[in-house]
This record gives C-alpha cells, sequence and structure tokens, in this order.
C-alpha cells in the first residue's frame, strides 16, 4: 500500500487514527497499532510478515539474554547470533541472485558451467531497514548503551511501526519506544496532528508533483541513454538529481507527518543536503539516519578514527563501500559507494593539511553540487558501461547530436521543465519543511487542501517510491 494511493488516504489512514485515538486503554491502542502496521506490511506480502516478525522476536529476546549474561563470551556469542541470523537472511534474499550472477559470469568467461544456480526470489519490502533497525537494539545492549526493554509488544511497535516500516528513516529505539511507553502517546494532541497533516501533505506534493513529473521525463531517458544527445543526457543528470531528492525526502516528511498525527516524534532525515560545501557535510545532510548508522555501528566497530590515520582512511572507505552495497545488489550501488568513499578520503586528507575551499563558498559548493550529480548518475544507471557512457555524454560532449531535444520534446516537457525548475529552486534557495514554523490557521489549511487536491489529480499513476526497492 503506498502512501500515495487512494486506498490509504481515503481508507487505511481515517480507520487506523480513529481507531488509535477512540481506544482508550493504552495496551489495547498498542495492540490496535501494532495489527495495523501488520496488516500494512500485508497488504504487500501476506508471506513475508513472517520474517519480519522473526526478526522481532528474535532480536528481543537475544538482547535481553545478553543483558542478563554473566560473562563477555556469552555475551558475545549471543551478539554473533544476532549478527549471523540477520545479516544472513538479508544477504540470501537480497545479494544471493547478485553473487550468483556474478560468479556463474566468471566460470562462463573460463568456458565452465555455472555452479550456482538462480532463484526467482522475491525481496523481502523492508527487510534492509527493519534489519538494521532490530539489529542496532541488540548492538546497544551489547555495548551496555540501553538497557534491555522488558516488554515485547512495544518493540514489535517500533520496528513494525507502518509510517517508517517501508522505507524509513532508520529510527532508533531508543527514540521511539519509549514513546510508545509513554501513556500520554495516545491522547489525541491537535497541535500534533495538524503539524503532522502540514508535513504530510507536502512530503506528498514533493513526491507527486515535483518527483513524479521529472521521472517521466528522466527514466525514459535512461532507458534509452544510448539514443539521448549531450543536452539531454544532462538533463537527465540533474533531473534525476532533483528526483531523487525530492521522491526520498518527500516520503520521510510523509512519515515524520503520519507519526505525529500519533504523537510520535521521528527525527529530521533530510537538511537540505544540495546546498553542501563539501562532501562530509551533504553526508551529514543526506539520509541522515542511514548516515549516522553506518558511523555508529559500522565506522566506530571498524576502528573509527582511533587508530592513526591509514586505517582511520580505511575504515571510511569500507563504510561507503558497504553503505553503498546495502542499497541494492548491484555493481552501480558498489562504485557509488565507493566514489563517495574515495572523496571523503580526499576531503579528510587535505583537512588535515588545512586546506579546505569553503573559503571560496561558490566554488566549493559547485564543485560539491557536480560530485554529487556524477555519484547519482552510479546510483540510478542499471550499469557501470551505461553509467560511464552517460557520464561522458552529460560531461564530455560525445554525442553527435550535442543540444537535440527531440527525445525530451515528445513526452511531458512543459511539466518536466517547471518540475525541474522549481524544485532545483526550492533545493537550493528555499528553507526545507523542518525550517518552517507552521501553526494552524484558515490560510494554511486552504493551502494544504489545494496541495492535496493537486495531488489527488496524480493519485491514479502508479509511482512507488525510489527506496521502496532498497
Amino acid at each position: 500500500m503506498l502512501f500515495n494511493s487512494y486506498s490509504f488516504i481515503f481508507l487505511f489512514l481515517p480507520i487506523t487514527l480513529l481507531g488509535y485515538y477512540l481506544i482508550s486503554k493504552k495496551q489495547l491502542q498498542l495492540w490496535f497499532l501494532l495489527l495495523a502496521s501488520l496488516f500494512f506490511y500485508c497488504y504487500w506480502s501476506t508471506t513475508y510478515v513472517f520474517l519480519l516478525l522473526f526478526t522481532v522476536i528474535l532480536d528481543f529476546y537475544i538482547a535481553r539474554s545478553i543483558y542478563r549474561a554473566q560473562t563477555q563470551r556469552a555475551r558475545k556469542i549471543l551478539l554473533l547470533t544476532s549478527m549471523i541470523c540477520n545479516l544472513s537472511i538479508l544477504g540470501f534474499f537480497k545479494y544471493f541472485n547478485f553473487f550468483a550472477e556474478s560468479i556463474n559470469g566468471l566460470f562462463t568467461m573460463a568456458g565452465q558451467g555455472a555452479p550456482l544456480p538462480y532463484t526467482h526470489l522475491i525481496l523481502p519490502i523492508g527487510i534492509s531497514f527493519y534489519t538494521f533497525q532490530s539489529m542496532s537494539y541488540v548492538i546497544d545492549v551489547y555495548r551496555k548503551a540501553s538497557d534491555a526493554h522488558a516488554n515485547l509488544l512495544e518493540f514489535a511497535g517500533y520496528v513494525t511501526l507502518f509510517p517508517h516500516q517501508i522505507s524509513g528513516p532508520l529510527v532508533r529505539h531508543n527514540n521511539i519506544v519509549p514513546q510508545l511507553e509513554d501513556a500520554k502517546t495516545y491522547v489525541f494532541h491537535s497541535d500534533n496532528f495538524w503539524r503532522g497533516m502540514y508535513f504530510f501533505i507536502f512530503g506528498l506534493s514533493k513526491k507527486m508533483l515535483i518527483a513524479d513529473r521529472i521521472a517521466l521525463v528522466v527514466d525514459p531517458l535512461v532507458n534509452s541513454m544510448s539514443m539521448t544527445s549531450n543536452l539531454e543526457a544532462l538533463l537527465a543528470m540533474l533531473g534525476y538529481t532533483v528526483q531523487l531528492y525530492f521522491d526520498f525526502s518527500g516520503y520521510s516528511d510523509m512519515a515524520v507527518g503520519l507519526g505525529l498525527m500519533m504523537n510520535i516524534d521521528f527525527p529530521q532525515n533530510f537538511n537540505s543536503p544540495y546546498k553542501s560545501r563539501s562532501i562530509t557535510e551533504f553526508w551529514q545532510r543526506w539520509h541522515i539516519s542511514l548516515s549516522s548508522w553506518l558511523r555508529d555501528y559500522l565506522y566506530i566497530s571498524l576502528g573509527g578514527n582511533r587508530q592513526g590515520s591509514v586505517k582511520t582512511y580505511r575504515n571510511l572507505f569500507l563504510t561507503m563501500a558497504i553503505g553503498g552495497l546495502w542499497h541494492g545488489a548491484n555493481w552501480t550501488y558498489l562504485v557509488w559507494g565507493c566514489f563517495h568513499g574515495v572523496l571523503l578520503l580526499i576531503e579528510r586528507f587535505f583537512k588535515n593539511l588545512g586546506v579546505s575551499l569553503k573559503r571560496v563558498p561558490a566554488l566549493s559548493w559547485a564543485m560539491t553540487f557536480i560530485l554529487i550529480n556524477i555519484g547519482w548518475v552510479f546510483f540510478r544507471a542499471p550499469s557501470v558501461s551505461t553509467a560511464l557512457m552517460w557520464i561522458r555524454k552529460a560531461l564530455f560532449m560525445t554525442s553527435q547530436h550535442s543540444f537535440d531535444l527531440t527525445f525530451i520534446m515528445a513526452r511531458n516537457k512543459d511539466r518536466f521543465f517547471v518540475a525541474l525548475a522549481v524544485g532545483l529552486l526550492a533545493a537550493l534557495l528555499m528553507k526545507n519543511t523542518w525550517q518552517f514554523s507552521f501553526k494552524p490557521s484558515k490560510r494554511r489549511a486552504l493551502l494544504l487542501g489545494f496541495l492535496l487536491a493537486l495531488c489527488l489529480t496524480y493519485m491514479g499513476e502508479e509511482s512507488p517510491f525510489l527506496y521502496f526497492q532498497f
């Protein structure tokens, strides 16, 4: 069930909110919220919901056992059990076919038969997000950064909570579980509800009025990159940069809004990332919940910056490479992660020398924005070869028809250029949704109503969020 669908907006959401607030007892409200979240997941897959529940129960009881364990050896064994189980499930469903194809390709090139079978697996939705969230809880208990939660129902409510269930943000247990434990969370609060409506409708507008209008042109361009002109390749690069930001930040805003409607606060996931003047700053502003997760649970676990410059560079690069591969089973994601890893290494190296382009704001911003655009090419392209062709066309003018717009002109060009212009202006010059202080008023209610009505005119289109596939 998509947030941007009639069934969600006019059936699931109203029924869930009514049930949530009409039930008077906290325990029953929490049960209702859990069942609603499981129904939301079952709308996509009734089979893989058992995988979600298995992860919840496994990590809840392992964390409890770690908390009670008397020896460090027992604690380590329990932690490894959780890590092996979670990563094996994630690796099998998400990466088995990827590695099978890669290994079989090598054997075929050597003139031998393919040793590994290809399985027709369907990737369980949200598995990358709920696996990381559940593992972080076990790691926190192991590190003694958190007590083990006493109530399975509240922990299950945290992991399965439908606003962040499918595509994040990667919220931490110590942020959400205490809210689910607090009786005040289950009492209707008008200010939170209207602020939630603001986040939800603005997020929906970012997705449907900007990201989806751009996608109608960018997707065909990428799928036919060998036929595009230089200018079209450049517009596709810029278009996807805007599309991805408004699509994913739109989803994150909608998740925040849904949480606020139920008095649950989610953290900010985007903070105007395209205003960044370095790649380091970009990762402090982009997908903040993932960046902080990789820092706290991967980079620090590898040793962080505590073991000298060389190992710091190694840990930084490995963190970004693994973070890239986390996004999907394709060499393009690994290249994208390595690309950002190298850029971060270069920035840290020059920072240690006392050299920084931030002293020249315009130049540092321009260089950062160009590098971000190049990185997104690898993120979006179906293959590394397509990405390299795309970059050559966009930046080095390798096509015979440099400024031809035939391909774009045959599509919804007017909406594309308007959405691209509005998106760029909003991303580079305006405040983001978190920087506006929203207070209910008739004028604001009319604005939200107008935006919602405008979005409803496009609601019939099948338009999943980009991060559903990760």
